[in-house]
């Protein structure tokens, strides 16, 4: 992580401000601690990347898909690239969401980056900025921490839930989540969360599968129902996103057999 990085994080539990705690004072941390006077609650950093979750923490479908990942990290990437290839290819799939963040420079931050499947193609662009990426899976971090290194990409990765985001407001210039939202605890929330540390006039990307098929996988991982006995909701979460955003659109992605297999939901913060 790099130390510039402090600039734009927060406790993502109050909120308030992170002193950095380690042994080196250089550019890069990779070992030391972050702490919260507010709320007296110290954050790790291991091999480069801050731990802002704990396992046990998790609850609900977030802790049912921690775990998940934590077995199923070393075969995403022959995973995605299989899935794509009767919808065009892993290049086309992709292409459908990232041509619409308009790339300008700046601070991107990836929700739920995984492996960091996206980050090659982001970086292809010459208007692509600094990356930051957040995921629940410790595994998926390490595996994408692997490919950011071998390349040289200039990207900072963060252990953390998607609700409760470790970033001052207003610090990223555009914000976007690929697949996995349809499983979250708390979607409304995630949303809200995005839309907060994005900046004014910041578009903010988000997609995922279909809603039917959700519900095959939902079916398949026996997800059919939360840890609290509630009916898993796999419907386009447009109704979630506050009607004060602006340029609301759906569009259906990952065309296969005449059937869009995806949505992506896109909008603007007013600039305001």
């Amino acid at each position: 992580m790099k130390r510039l990085t402090l600039e734009v994080l927060c406790c993502p539990n109050c909120q308030g401000e992170l002193s950095l705690r380690d042994e080196k004072n250089t550019g890069m941390v990779n070992e030391g601690d972050l702490f919260c006077a507010r709320c007296e609650r110290s954050f790790l950093i291991r091999n480069g990347i801050a731990h802002f979750i704990y396992p046990e923490e998790l609850e609900g479908l977030n802790r049912r898909f921690a775990r998940f990942y934590e077995r199923f990290s070393r075969f995403e990437v022959i995973f995605d690239k299989l899935s794509f290839l009767p919808m065009g290819g892993e290049r086309k799939a992709r292409a459908e969401i990232l041509r619409r963040l308009e790339l300008s420079g700046g601070r991107v931050l990836e929700v739920s980056i995984g492996s960091g499947g996206n980050l090659p193609f982001l970086f292809e662009s010459a208007k692509m900025g600094e990356a930051y990426g957040l995921d629940i899976s410790a595994a998926q971090l390490t595996r994408c921490q692997k490919r950011v290194e071998a390349q040289g990409w200039p990207v900072d990765l963060f252990l953390g839930t998607a609700e409760a985001l470790p970033f001052k407001p207003e610090s990223f210039d555009k914000v976007f989540h690929v697949g996995g939202i349809n499983f979250f605890s708390e979607k409304k929330k995630a949303i809200n969360e995005m839309i907060r540390v994005a900046r004014p006039g910041s578009k903010i990307v988000i997609a995922d599968e279909s809603e039917r098929a959700a519900q095959i996988t939902a079916r398949l991982l026996r997800l059919s129902r939360s840890n609290q006995g509630r009916r898993v909701d796999t419907s386009i979460p447009v109704h979630l996103v506050p009607e004060t955003m602006e340029e609301i659109r759906v569009d259906g992605i990952w065309k296969m057999h005449g059937q869009y297999h995806g949505y992506c939901l896109e909008f603007r913060k007013p600039a305001g």
